[in-house]
């Protein structure tokens, strides 16, 4: 099954969820070499970005095998979001601007951003509609709300602004990554709106993608929390054979290099999380003072 956005045809219906401190380039390549289609990036701070913040200006690197990819912007201003949406298009290639209206971290949420958006439907709409006038394609995420109703009614302001799809997250802001999936409120939300729809929540092997684009219905399944660290599950629901979790970080740090963009920190939290469980491992990961002494732990199993 493949679907299309606003002319861009993915290859499958597999997509990776924008992941803060995960999802950067080397990560996505490398998720793409296993066969995901679409491609988000980290959520980017919009006031950050507009103020010239060389994290933020990080966040957004990409390069002409990172497509088709969906470059992600939080915030709540719109004359910032307008902004920091042309300042992107001016510096980068990509094919489509998302807005966060999911994340549930306080320190989001606390800056009026994020998930604090779904209860202004209104702002949500001039956000997008500010978007849409610069004549790029846009799409939003979003969470369900415990009114399944108030989810479709938003669903469908933010169609009418002129995004060209939608991720639902099929959890509340509450209940974070953990918890069940509705997926009745997601099958009512695909059925209510004409564009594609996203599904996300609880996509963690073969099994459970294929029972969340069956019972909702939707055009594809994002798959977060269980790629980080393994981006090897997309080849695994795919049915093909998955590169091992060591080999997979080795290649990570390869293109770390080649893209210039590893940095001590994120690259010793990402080793972390490709040998989760490996006690050992892990002391001496966090251990490492160079980007060396990471890859020598690693190589050196």
């Amino acid at each position: 099954m493949v679907f299309s956005i606003s002319g861009v045809k993915m290859k499958n219906n597999l997509v990776l969820a924008p992941m803060y401190r995960v999802t950067d380039l080397a990560f996505r390549l490398l998720c793409r070499e296993q066969g995901v289609s679409l491609c988000y990036s980290e959520m980017i701070n919009s006031e950050a970005l507009i103020r010239n913040n060389l994290a933020a200006r990080r966040l957004s690197q990409s390069c002409k095998e990172d497509r088709p990819l969906a470059m992600q912007v939080f915030g709540s201003r719109v004359e910032s979001m307008k902004k920091a949406a042309e300042l992107l298009l001016e510096q980068n290639s990509f094919d489509f601007l998302d807005l966060n209206l999911g994340c549930p971290s306080d320190n989001v949420i606390n800056q009026g951003a994020g998930s604090a958006l779904l209860k202004r439907p209104k702002r949500i709409s001039e956000i997008l509609s500010a978007w849409h006038d610069i004549g790029f394609s846009t799409m939003a995420k979003i969470r369900i709300s415990p009114n399944v109703l108030d989810s479709i009614k938003l669903a469908k302001a933010i169609e009418k602004a002129g995004v060209s799809c939608l991720a639902v997250h099929a959890r509340a802001v509450k209940q974070k990554n953990r918890g069940l999936v509705d997926f009745v409120a997601l099958k009512r939300i695909k059925k209510a709106v004409g564009i594609p729809v996203i599904g996300n929540g609880g996509v963690k092997d073969k099994a459970s993608f294929e029972r969340l684009v069956e019972k909702s219905g939707c055009d594809a399944a994002m798959v977060g929390t269980a790629a980080i660290g393994n981006p090897g599950v997309f080849a695994e629901i795919l049915g093909k054979k998955p590169i091992p979790r060591d080999e997979a970080f080795l290649e990570y740090l390869a293109l770390c290099e080649k893209h210039g963009i590893g940095y001590v920190g994120r690259v010793k939290q990402q080793a972390c999380r490709f040998f989760q469980g490996d006690r050992q491992r892990v002391s001496l990961f966090e251990q490492a003072k160079t980007i060396g002494d990471v890859s020598r732990i690693a190589e050196s199993y």
